[in-house]
Parts: C-alpha cells; sequence; structure tokens
C-alpha cells in the first residue's frame, strides 16, 4: 500500500474521460481461464484446470470496492484491455487517503454494529476502541452483497483476485485495520475469519492475502492476525486455497518470522530501488518451490513525475517490473499512485506506464515464460558472462532462459552502459536474436538472417527506445521473433 496524499479533483468531462479509458478496450473478452488454479507440478507457477499456465500479471486496485457498478466495470475493461489478468484489493477500506473508507461503491459499510452493540455508521475515529470499533461479527448483507457481485464479476473475466480480508496496515497505523482486530479480540477475529472463509469457499478465483505493510508484531498483534488466520484455514472444502502476504519492505512473504508457513505464492516486496532482483531471486530459490512473483515495487506516477513520494520511484518504473519478472518467473503486480485510492483515478489510467505494462504483458504472453529459469539458479548456468553487472546494482541485467535452449531473454537496464556477452551454451545450434521495445512492443532484428551457435556472442544494445530511454530487453531464440 502506498503512502501518498491525495491531490485536487481534475475535472474533466465525462464522455472524453470515458472514451480515453476504453481505448483500445474489448469488453468482449472471453474468459478461457478455468479456476481454480493449481500449483505446477515442478512447483514454479500456477497453472488452471486444464493445465494452462498462467502468468501473474497484476493491477494494483486498492480500494476497487469503493466504485460504483459502472466506474469499477469501466475500469475493469480497462485492466483486462493492457492485458492483465489479476488485480490486488482491500475487500475493506480503512485509510483515509482512499476513497470514503469503509464504504463500498453504494455507500454500505461492511458491519452493522459496535462492540458495545450500538449501531456502528462507518466511523473510523474512536473516543473508545474497545466500545465504538465494528464488531466483526455483524456483517452487513448489504455491503457483502456488492462483494459478491464484484468477485462474480471478476471470475467472469478470467481476473485472479489478490484478496486482503483484513489489511493491517503500515506499521499498524489508521491504513488498516490492526487495531480493530484487537479491540474485537481473538475469539471475534477468528469468528470472523471462519465466516468470510465461509462465504467465498466456492469462489474460485482469490488468493488469499495475509498481513499488509507489517512484517514486525507485538504479541497482541501477532495473536490478532493468528487469530484470522486460524479463521480461515477453519474452513473446509474452498476452492481457493492459496495464500500470500505483504509484510515489510524488503521482505519475501515467506520471510516473515511468525506468519511465512501459511503461505505458497512467495510474494517479493520492495518499495526502493535495486532490491527487485535479489529478492526475487531469493524468492525463486526458497525450499520447497513455490511460485514466487513480484509484489510491490515502486509504483508508476508516484515518484518526481507524480505525487514524489517515493523517491525511488524514479521513471522508467517499468524496469522493476522487468527485473521483477525475469527474477522470479511467475509474474508481478504493478501500481499507478493516483489509481490505487480510486479518488483522483480515470485520468491515470492510460499513462506511458501503463502502457509500458500492456507491452510486458503481451510480450510475456507470447513466449513459454513457464519454462524459464533465471539465469544461475538452479542448474540453469550464468548467461550474461560479461557486463551484466551485480544483481544489488542498477545496471544489472536480469536474464533468463529455458533447458530446451529454444529461448534467452536479457533485460538491459537504464543505468546499464555498453556491451553484454551472452553464454550459448545449451541452446540450439541456429538462433536468431533480436532486441524488443519495450516503450512500442516493437522487435528490431540483429541479425538479417539466423546465425551459429558459437558458444558466446557479444550483443551491444541500441542508443534509445521509442520514448527515448535505454532500456531493451535481447530476445534469442531458436527460430526467428515476430518482427512487427
Amino acid at each position: 500500500m502506498r503512502r501518498i496524499l491525495v491531490l485536487s479533483i481534475v475535472m474533466i468531462s465525462k464522455c472524453l474521460l470515458i472514451g480515453q479509458i476504453l481505448m483500445n478496450t474489448s469488453s468482449k473478452k472471453i474468459n478461457s481461464t478455468a479456476f481454480p488454479l493449481k500449483i505446477s507440478v515442478d512447483g514454479h507457477y500456477l497453472i488452471d484446470q486444464n493445465k494452462s499456465p498462467f502468468p501473474i500479471l497484476g493491477r494494483t486496485s486498492w480500494f476497487v470496492i469503493s466504485l460504483s457498478k459502472t466506474d469499477y466495470q469501466l475500469y475493469l475493461e480497462n485492466t483486462l484491455a493492457l492485458d492483465y489478468n489479476a488485480i490486488e484489493m482491500n475487500v475493506m477500506n480503512h485509510d483515509p487517503r482512499g476513497n470514503h473508507p469503509p464504504f463500498n461503491g453504494n455507500g454500505d459499510a461492511p458491519f452493522l454494529n459496535q462492540l458495545n452493540g450500538s449501531h456502528w455508521n462507518g466511523s473510523l475515529v474512536y473516543t473508545d476502541i474497545n466500545a465504538e470499533a465494528p464488531d466483526m461479527t455483524s456483517p452487513n448483507e448489504k455491503y457483502w452483497s456488492y462483494v459478491d457481485t464484484f468477485l462474480a464479476y471478476c471470475e467472469s473475466k478470467g481476473l485472479l483476485v489478490f484478496f486482503f480480508p483484513a489489511y493491517v496496515g503500515y506499521v499498524a497505523t489508521d491504513q488498516g485495520w490492526m487495531e480493530e482486530l484487537i479491540a474485537n479480540g481473538t475469539k471475534k477475529t477468528e469468528m470472523y475469519g471462519a465466516w468470510i472463509a465461509n462465504r467465498y469457499k466456492h469462489q474460485k478465483n482469490l488468493v488469499w492475502m495475509l498481513l499488509g505493510d507489517m512484517g514486525n508484531f507485538t504479541i497482541s498483534q501477532r495473536n490478532a492476525e493468528a487469530a484470522l488466520i486460524k479463521g480461515l484455514k477453519s474452513v473446509s472444502d474452498q476452492q481457493s486455497i492459496h495464500y500470500s502476504s505483504e509484510a515489510n519492505s524488503g521482505q519475501n512473504s515467506t520471510d516473515q518470522k511468525d506468519f511465512g508457513q501459511h503461505i505458497n505464492l512467495n510474494g517479493s516486496y520492495t518499495s526502493g530501488s535495486v532490491l527487485v532482483p535479489s529478492l526475487g531471486r531469493k524468492a525463486y530459490l526458497h525450499q520447497p518451490s513455490m511460485p514466487a512473483f513480484l509484489l510491490e515495487e515502486p509504483y508508476d506516477e508516484e515518484g518526481p513525475d507524480g505525487n514524489n513520494v517515493n523517491p525511488s520511484a524514479t521513471q522508467p518504473v517499468r524496469r522493476f517490473q522487468w527485473w521483477g519478472w525475469l527474477s522470479t518467473t511467475a509474474g508481478y503486480i504493478s501500481g499507478n499512485g493516483y489509481v490505487w485510492p480510486f479518488v483522483e483515478w480515470k485520468n491515470h489510467l492510460n499513462t506511458s506506464g501503463a502502457s509500458d505494462m500492456m507491452h510486458l504483458n503481451r510480450f510475456i504472453k507470447s513466449l513459454p515464460w513457464w519454462e524459464f529459469v533465471p539465469s544461475g539458479l538452479n542448474t540453469m548456468r550464468d548467461l550474461i558472462v560479461q557486463g551484466g553487472s551485480n544483481e544489488s546494482n542498477a545496471d544489472y541485467v536480469s536474464s533468463v532462459s529455458n533447458p530446451s535452449g529454444s529461448h534467452l531473454i536479457a533485460y538491459i537496464p537504464p543505468a546499464h552502459r555498453g556491451s553484454i556477452t551472452v553464454d550459448l551454451k545449451g541452446m540450439a545450434q541456429t538462433l536468431s536474436a533480436a532486441w524488443f521495445d519495450p516503450t512500442n512492443g516493437k522487435y528490431i532484428r540483429i541479425t538479417k538472417s539466423p546465425f551459429l551457435n558459437k558458444a558466446r556472442r557479444k550483443f551491444t544494445p541500441p542508443k534509445f527506445n521509442s520514448a527515448g530511454g535505454t532500456d531493451w530487453a535481447l530476445v534469442i531464440q531458436a527460430e526467428s521473433p515476430k518482427i512487427n
């Protein structure tokens, strides 16, 4: 979750704005994903019920349940148009910087009563939290029926939902529900966990998200989170059985000492600029193997070009997603500093950063990504033997290949200078190569015809991509890449 100050709303003509938002949108997309998802035999990626590999291509959508039905459908259609297949959300919002917490798009609060038995009006400011906090065993059916409809719509569109039942908040601040969980006590918190798990036991497109920008717990905080998880896991025959978490920045989900054992999807989280590859590679190597993915990183438009709340979020932020995907292989989730609160959002949906993610999503889907192994991990050789730098440096070249040797991908980040030398051992005898421009989705062929594999080859990226940046992706494969 991002720490931002919401700026004044920019008024734009509704009809023009909707035209912009639906740019390139196809509302007739058919869901071909057979939920629920399973983990592959090798443990490194997700597959659907038809055994089709499912890459995590996610968009952070924290306050989406606060939107009207018309607006959330508009937003999700835009999300699909950018070729995302997943979103991350809070089922109940708390952060005062977002869109009218804790209410849904119909103005309903999630609970009916205060802990003292009085009616709860949705206020998140208390004189005595132990009396005035919402009683989490008094669900408001109107609120949750709205959630039902939303989740069913997501499933019909093939969207996986990373779903926080109670995001606890950055170091237990008013961004989340930790203080309310403590006030409710472990018995009521466990009952809430069991209630929400039972309500959505037949929902097939969920990943249960734990913690929430918090990795260090006092005894009372740890007991509250443990009670929630106990309740969630107490319900048998659930369709959605995958768990991930967001702990402290600089941690993977499995790193959190108190609750890491509950995780089977290993999310990698850093708000810093150069930890993405090293954290992602650590997540990939976790034993037992489980799908690793980039969960959160510096967001689009939250650096100097936007709300200026994260000095690490310098453009182009696409480098974080490229690093994250190539370090973990199972996918990534990305965000925009103006979109997630859904206060001022419609004019920030189609940024250049969003376009970059569309090109990345389509690029990933065009490849046998589920076969890829990061350079130097497991049995994969070091793919970049010169000019690749170190995984903790801003000029690090992330790369992957597959055991069959049909594909090799290397990302040259903006800070990199000069050529790279690639170890082609184990690849096909006859290869072709191209530079993929991450800003327009087009290829530039490196050789006019396929070349013979001579074990090592030097590659020098073009000077500028179509946006004036210097980052590129090198694509080497056994047959010529599609050239647009």
